[in-house]
C-alpha cells in the first residue's frame, strides 16, 4: 500500500476512495490489505479507527442525502477545520485530539443538519460539556450543560422555531422572526445574541445585542442590550446586567448572589457530572460567590470553605455536610 497514508489523519482517510471501499467491504478478501498495513502501523489504529465511524456515517447517511448535500457538508468541515500547520480543536468540550473532534462535527453534522425526512433534530449536551451548533440558517447556538434544542430543519426557512430546556446562548443572522420555546415563556427576535436559562424552573433572558421580545403567560416586555428578564411570581422583571463582561458560562464562570444552595449545587452536578448529596438545612443556605469550571476541587473549595462546609468525595458521588471544626 502506498505510504501517504501514514501521513492522513482521520478526516483525510475517511475521504479516501481507497479506504471507504474497504469499510464498505470488510469481509471481502480485498480488506486484507489494510489489516496487514494496519498491523505494520499500530500507531495508524486510533486515526484509522476514528475514520471508519466516520465513514461508517457517511455511508449510513448517502443513501438518504442528496450528492450535493454531502458535498456541502464536506465544505462545511473543510471550513471548520483549521489548517494541519495551525491545528486547532474544534469547539467541542473535551476532546482532546483533532481527529476525535472532526469526527464528532461531521457525525453531528450528518446526524443534526440532515436527519431522516420529516424527522425532528435535536442537540443535546450532556452533563460535564458544552455544545456549539450551527442552525440551518448559519445562526450559532451555545448549549451549557445538560441542555438541548429541537427543531424542524426542513420548515426552518418558513418557520425559524426551536424549543429550549436548559440553558442556551443564541447569535441569529437577520432575517425572519426567530422564535425560543420554553416550558415557562418564549422569546423572539429578528437578528440578535441573547442568553436564555431555563435550569431548575427557572425562566431568565439576558439581550447582548439587538432587540429581544420575551414572553410569559400574561407577561410581556422589549430588551435591549445590558437589560435582563426573569419570571418571578407576579410576572417578568426587568433589570439591567453588564453586557460588555460577555456570557459568565461561556467563559467556564459562575456568579451567585444571596442564591440558596440547592440551585449551586445542582450548577456543579451539570458542569463536573456528579453527584451531590446535603442534607436540606444545608440547601437552603444562601451563598454569595463564584466557581469555575476548570477545576473540581477548586469549585468545591470556593462554595464549602466560606459556608463552613466540607466535601467528601466517592468517585463522582459528593457527600457535603458541616466542616469538622464548625457548627451547622
Amino acid at each position: 500500500m502506498n505510504d501517504q497514508y501514514l501521513k492522513y489523519d482521520a478526516l483525510e482517510l475517511a475521504q479516501d476512495e481507497a479506504f471507504l471501499r474497504w469499510v464498505r467491504e470488510e469481509e471481502n478478501s480485498g480488506a486484507m490489505q489494510w489489516e496487514t498495513w494496519l498491523s505494520a502501523h499500530p500507531e495508524k489504529a486510533e486515526a484509522v479507527a476514528e475514520a471508519r465511524l466516520l465513514a461508517r456515517a457517511l455511508i449510513f447517511k448517502e443513501e438518504k442525502t442528496s450528492p450535493e448535500q454531502i458535498e456541502q457538508l464536506w465544505a462545511r468541515i473543510h471550513a471548520a477545520t483549521p489548517a494541519k500547520q495551525a491545528r486547532k480543536p474544534l469547539r467541542i468540550v473535551r476532546w482532546g485530539s483533532y481527529a476525535a473532534a472532526a469526527a464528532i462535527a461531521l457525525l453531528l453534522a450528518f446526524f443534526f443538519l440532515w436527519p431522516a425526512s420529516g424527522e425532528p433534530v435535536q442537540v443535546f449536551a450532556q452533563n460535564g460539556k458544552t455544545m456549539e451548533a450551527e442552525l440551518p440558517d448559519g445562526s450559532q447556538v451555545w448549549l451549557n450543560a445538560s441542555s438541548s434544542i429541537t427543531y424542524e430543519a426542513e420548515q426552518w426557512p418558513e418557520n425559524r422555531s426551536l424549543k429550549l430546556a436548559g440553558e442556551a446562548f443564541f447569535e441569529v443572522r437577520k432575517g425572519s422572526r426567530f422564535v425560543v420555546e420554553t416550558e415557562r415563556g418564549s422569546v423572539e427576535v429578528l437578528g440578535t445574541s441573547f442568553n436564555v436559562n431555563t435550569h431548575d424552573g427557572q425562566f431568565s433572558v439576558e439581550c447582548y445585542s439587538g432587540r429581544v421580545q420575551v414572553r410569559a403567560g400574561q407577561s410581556s416586555e422589549i430588551l435591549t442590550p445590558g437589560q435582563s428578564a426573569t419570571l418571578a411570581e407576579g410576572g417578568l422583571e426587568k433589570e439591567n446586567f453588564e453586557a460588555s463582561t460577555g456570557v459568565a458560562w461561556r467563559q467556564g464562570h459562575f456568579d451567585y448572589e444571596n442564591t440558596p444552595l440547592a440551585l449551586v449545587f445542582a450548577e456543579l452536578e451539570r458542569q463536573f457530572d456528579v453527584s451531590i448529596e446535603a442534607p436540606d438545612s444545608i440547601r437552603q443556605r444562601r451563598y454569595t460567590g463564584f466557581f469555575e469550571r476548570n477545576s473540581l476541587d477548586s469549585a468545591l473549595y470556593l462554595v464549602c470553605w466560606p459556608m463552613q462546609l466540607e466535601s467528601n468525595m466517592d468517585k463522582n458521588k459528593i457527600q457535603i455536610g458541616p466542616a469538622k471544626d464548625a457548627g451547622e
